[in-house]
């Protein structure tokens, strides 16, 4: 007996409510921190853009985040009010990331189960972040599902880049077998992916190392290839020129930018701190701070407890290549997590740069999920989702609260987390300046030093 294919509609019908509350999430329970001081960097860099004030006068993050959320929030400015964009990037964010799901699962599998998998991720993250805000989790860890210039855009559309780029390659080794003639890409799709790389690279060195390390846990495990093919690249000059040759023009062009904007050397204050250590002490402040790292995740993270608990009942029954990618990148992303938020800038709760672990994670719970819970319907989904987004339409909406919080602030000097809030919400009417602890101007991520050349 055939299975009827799902029709457009069925999918229009999940995009559509999916789509409504995830902009509901952002509306409430992640309102204020996708509204942080952070999370405000694009509307204000995109608002001084658009409006001829200029950007020279922006000190940037050391990860500027150009691509694609810097294009993300250009396409949506002429689209939407300023102060709905960081709503209106989650909700797009979200779109784009089920749409890759789903074209990507439908290529190994077929439509059914695609639509299948997107009703239970959804699910699944719909659950995770009620149960964040009813525990208190602070900050709310699957916030990054939602928001901009915090590497999780970057994240999902360099794991895009890797992925196409291995099927296209895997595409090709058949006929290379057969014929015993070495198949490349074409010219302009190696232009696509030197190019596609190099913007994420210039813009978020952490997602670009996401993306590479991907593809290479993903061609060295693949137990299809002896283990000869699976380390071929590495033999391969064409290979070796076009990495070196990436690395030399990305770091050229890098240096132009930090020539021209504020941006800050990671590397440099990483060595500059490293170099006045001893090995016992970096030893010893490494303990401390994954130590207490894991008592705040303990005491404000209860809805990670819960999805780790999860993951590690369910992981043998992950998809393999899940596994890999999260054996794999537990050990990186906790390692990259030290070194910036002890040694180089330092953050108690960097929780965003675990983020991939709960990506994976919830990706391989929600293949489980699907395998045990075939017999529901995407009708009493849609009825689950009618549900949520009631319950989430009752919840209180914080817009006007906020709005009249910081636009009721006229102090012309304001500590950082205060700055970027009140220029959006005033829509740049006032200009506050952000000071340091110190006393003195504070030069960190902000726009705020255009009229004002206090040094």
């Amino acid at each position: 007996m055939s299975i009827q294919s799902p029709s457009r509609l069925s999918f229009f019908l999940f995009f559509l409510s999916s789509t409504t509350i995830n902009f509901l999430l952002c509306e409430t329970i992640y309102f204020e921190s996708i509204h942080s001081a952070d999370h405000l960097y694009l509307p204000l860099f995109v608002k001084d853009l658009v409006s001829g004030e200029g950007i020279r006068h922006w000190f940037l993050p050391p990860s500027p985040y150009f691509f694609p959320d810097l294009f993300l929030n250009l396409i949506l400015y002429p689209l939407v009010p300023l102060c709905y964009l960081p709503s209106a990037y989650g909700t797009l964010q979200m779109l784009l990331v089920f749409l890759g799901i789903s074209i990507f699962i439908s290529r190994y599998t077929n439509k059914t189960d695609s639509l299948q998998f997107l009703y239970r991720l959804e699910f699944l993250f719909i659950f995770l972040s009620l149960l964040g805000y009813l525990t208190s989790d602070h900050p709310l860890p699957f916030v990054y599902f939602l928001s901009q210039a915090h590497h999780s855009t970057g994240f999902f559309f360099s794991l895009l880049l890797a992925i196409y780029l291995y099927s296209l390659l895997n595409d090709r080794e058949p006929n290379q077998n057969e014929n015993g003639v070495v198949s490349y890409l074409s010219l302009p799709l190696t232009l696509f992916f030197f190019f596609g790389f190099s913007l994420l690279y210039l813009s978020d060195r952490f997602s670009f190392s996401v993306g590479a390390i991907s593809f290479f846990v993903v061609r060295i495990w693949d137990s299809n290839l002896p283990l000869s093919e699976r380390v071929s690249y590495f033999r391969k000059k064409r290979f070796w020129i076009l990495a070196i040759s990436f690395f030399i023009f990305n770091e050229f062009v890098f240096w132009g930018l930090r020539q021209t904007f504020h941006i800050p050397g990671s590397f440099q204050i990483l060595k500059n701190y490293l170099s006045n250590q001893s090995f016992e002490k970096i030893f010893s402040l490494s303990a401390t701070y994954l130590w207490d790292f894991t008592k705040h995740i303990f005491y404000q993270g209860k809805s990670i407890l819960f999805l780790l608990g999860l993951v590690l009942i369910s992981f043998p029954k992950f998809p393999k290549l899940v596994r890999h990618l999260l054996v794999v990148f537990f050990p990186v992303l906790l390692g990259l997590l030290l070194l910036v938020g002890r040694f180089t800038y330092l953050h108690p709760y960097p929780i965003r740069y675990l983020f991939p672990i709960w990506f994976f994670g919830i990706l391989g719970l929600t293949w489980v999920l699907l395998s045990y819970t075939r017999w529901i319907s995407a009708s009493l989904f849609l009825l689950v989702f009618f549900g949520t987004s009631y319950f989430l339409s009752e919840l209180p909406f914080p817009r006007e609260r906020v709005r009249s919080e910081f636009s009721s602030i006229t102090d012309k000097e304001v500590p950082y987390d205060l700055e970027k809030p009140i220029r959006f919400w005033s829509q740049g009417n006032q200009t506050p300046i952000p000071i340091g602890k110190d006393g003195k101007p504070y030069h960190w991520i902000t726009g705020a030093f255009h009229t004002h050349l206090t040094e």
